[in-house]
């Protein structure tokens, strides 16, 4: 415990756009000529050709101001839209630009669309570096595509293009950017200051029935975070009286709890009409009856690989009603236990119920028939490749499609396995940003990384942390399992062995949970006084004694915002809990 005056700080609580602001990432000047399309001239006498035999003509049909350029008259997947431009080998861009898909094929619900880089190396051999790959292009939708990521080393000769899969495709380009990003050498420090502002707030302990002359010492001990806190557990494990020591260490380092498999559909019906419900019930009470907030994961997965083996061996007709049951069977044993949902996962990278139903908006049709059955339960997309690869901006498409089609969708789930130590923290800022565009909570649901050197991994873990809970948007992250003995690679472990012991990654994830971002402090009043705590938000016990006798305890919650907490000493009158 430490003194208040040492906990003090002046820092005054950000504006939540100032944040926003700050956080954006340092870009130096636009690199494309006539990304606006303004121009009407193409070919040799303009900046823009064809990769290919394809045509440009100009069109009114525009994203912003009055005209976009036309794509059409493609023969190949790769003829598109085309600028050369000049880049330096190994920096790092941005690219950014609308595209409207004007016809599809017959039988097609949209396209494949992939905005890239091509460039020469020493050998004259063409590499392509993907700023995007956006699965799910629709016809007469302007769309966003695009992302961030750094060009290999040793290449010359780039030209920005943007193919379109289906080659019988006419398409619309505005709006187009390219940018040049800095690195950003102090990230920690600013990190570290948005936090100071984002996850604190003000609040007073007020005195009052006391002796005048009195003086009284009140505790502060965080009990909670408002932030969430969290990690994957099997639900086997966190009931097997074998394995106590487990259960210990995950309910003294978190807050949240995911059950990796059990809910599953895959794992509870393995058999058709055959529900395994009896680990899964067991685990949700367990962790419920402790005080664990829960995340069910998942009511459908989009991959064909994991949904149930016999499902694809029905018609069509009977798919959808398993589905229908699919969700009659599980939402309602997570009622009242679950915080969040997951309803289709990873629909990014796989759209299996799309193409089995002929209905590309299926999966809006499942987050409105989850939310009909359980409306209390946030709901959420969740999806990977989004901080390192090139899923950040399909991900923030159809969370935007879903949000402006008024679907039941609280938030986007952002699972963040990490496989290597080169983390490169603008590109991991400027994906958190893109899909916090939405206006959607995000939380990280997934984090892993992948090393079997614990002191990298400590550092990566600390700094990846440290980024996510300074990002406006990220309300919790959960890490995918923490103990090697239950984990799917014990690489990605944060404790090792039967006595769960936490190693160099262990230790700085627990440095921060409980201690860097936790505020427990002791201060004096005199008489009927106040005093005045800037703290993380979460549940705090507080106490407040004079001498050794303890007078009156209280839990309370501090939020966003300031807050006084007042204790009448007078109407306690000796050891009684209030509040």
């Amino acid at each position: 415990m430490i003194s208040l005056s040492q906990t003090r700080t002046a820092t005054t609580q950000a504006i939540l756009v100032f944040v926003l602001l700050l956080f954006s990432l340092a870009t130096n000047g636009e690199l494309l000529r006539g990304g606006d399309f303004e121009s009407t001239t193409f070919g040799q006498s303009g900046p823009w050709g064809c990769h290919g035999s394809c045509h440009l003509t100009a069109s009114s049909d525009a994203h912003s101001g009055s005209h976009s350029v036309q794509v059409l008259n493609r023969h190949h997947n790769w003829e598109g839209i085309e600028q050369t431009v000049t880049l330096t080998d190994g920096g790092r861009y941005s690219l950014r630009a609308y595209v409207k898909v004007l016809n599809l094929s017959p039988g097609l619900m949209y396209t494949t669309v992939e905005p890239m880089v091509m460039c020469k190396d020493s050998t004259g051999k063409s590499i392509a570096t993907k700023f995007d790959r956006e699965p799910y292009a629709r016809q007469d939708q302007w769309i966003l595509v695009g992302g961030i990521h750094k060009l290999p080393s040793g290449v010359h000769s780039c030209s920005v293009t943007i193919r379109v899969s289906d080659i019988h495709s006419t398409y619309l380009v505005d709006d187009a950017s390219l940018t040049s990003v800095d690195d950003i050498p102090l990230w920690r420090t600013e990190a570290n200051d948005r936090i100071e502002s984002l996850r604190k707030s003000n609040f007073t302990i007020r005195l009052s029935g006391g002796d005048p002359n009195a003086d009284y010492d009140i505790e502060l001990v965080q009990q909670k975070h408002k932030f969430g806190f969290g990690s994957a557990v099997g639900a086997r494990q966190i009931v097997d009286p074998a394995l106590a020591r487990y259960q210990q260490v995950f309910y003294q380092n978190f807050e949240w709890a995911v059950l990796e498999n059990a809910l599953k559909w895959t794992q509870m019906e393995r058999t058709q009409g055959q529900l395994r419900i009896d680990d899964a019930l067991a685990a949700l009470k367990a962790l419920n009856a402790s005080n664990i907030k829960i995340r069910a994961h998942n009511i459908f997965w989009a991959v064909k690989d994991h949904v149930p083996h016999w499902l694809p061996a029905l018609n069509q007709a009977q798919q959808m009603a398993a589905m229908d049951k699919r969700i009659h069977d599980v939402v309602p044993l997570t009622k009242g236990y679950a915080a969040h949902w997951d309803v289709n996962n990873e629909n990014i990278h796989g759209d299996y119920f799309e193409q089995m139903t002929g209905d590309p908006n299926i999966t809006m049709t499942m987050f409105r028939d989850t939310h009909a059955l359980d409306p209390d339960v946030k709901l959420f997309l969740n999806d990977f490749n989004v901080m390192q690869s090139f899923s950040a901006m399909p991900l923030r498409n159809q969370a935007k499609l879903f949000k402006d089609a008024g679907v039941p969708i609280y938030g986007v789930g952002i699972q963040s396995h990490l496989k290597h130590m080169n983390l490169d923290i603008p590109t991991l800022k400027s994906n958190l940003d893109l899909i916090a565009e939405t206006g959607l909570p995000i939380w990280i649901t997934e984090l892993s990384f992948l090393s079997k050197d614990n002191v990298a991994k400590a550092q990566a873990l600390q700094d990846v942390l440290t980024l996510y809970f300074s990002h406006p948007a990220v309300e919790g992250v959960l890490l995918w399992g923490f103990w090697d003995g239950k984990v799917f690679d014990p690489d990605i472990a944060l404790f090792e062995g039967p006595n769960v012991t936490p190693n160099a990654a262990g230790l700085a994830y627990q440095q921060l949970f409980h201690t860097t971002w936790r505020t427990n402090v002791t201060d004096r009043i005199h008489g009927n006084g106040s005093s005045n705590v800037r703290g993380f938000q979460g549940v705090y016990k507080l106490t407040v004694k004079h001498g050794s006798k303890e007078l009156a305890h209280q839990y309370f919650f501090i939020g966003k915002h300031s807050k006084t907490i007042d204790v009448n000493l007078d109407s306690v009158g000796g050891n009684v809990i209030i509040g």
